[in-house]
């Protein structure tokens, strides 16, 4: 059995003991606290996921706002859009509707 007392009598195993004590603790703040490499790791991570995020969001935003400028500028475009979404057609024109195929 370790006589732990005669461990800590020891003036060089002390000093190692307290020693290894300290870097341990030294490196258990610089993983875990709140500042820590793992947290950043995390905050890292999603900061990059967020700047994809916001530039798909981007993308979808420049594309309905070209959209919206070709729908109040282009007559075609209104008359595509009418046709497609809500089924409109115009006079002495007949409309077919196929099924969609499942895959």
């Amino acid at each position: 059995m370790i006589n732990f007392k005669n461990i800590f009598n020891n003036p060089k195993r002390r000093a190692i003991i307290i020693g290894v004590s300290v870097i341990m603790i030294f490196f258990a703040v610089i993983l875990f606290s709140d500042y820590g490499l793992l947290n950043r790791f995390k905050l890292e991570y999603k900061k990059l996921t967020l700047k994809r995020e916001i530039e798909e969001k981007n993308r979808i935003s420049d594309s309905l706002r070209q959209e919206i400028e070709l729908l109040k500028s282009d007559p075609a475009t209104i008359e595509r859009i009418a046709r497609e979404k809500y089924g409109m057609k115009r006079k002495n024109e007949e409309v077919y509707y196929l099924p969609k195929e499942e895959q």
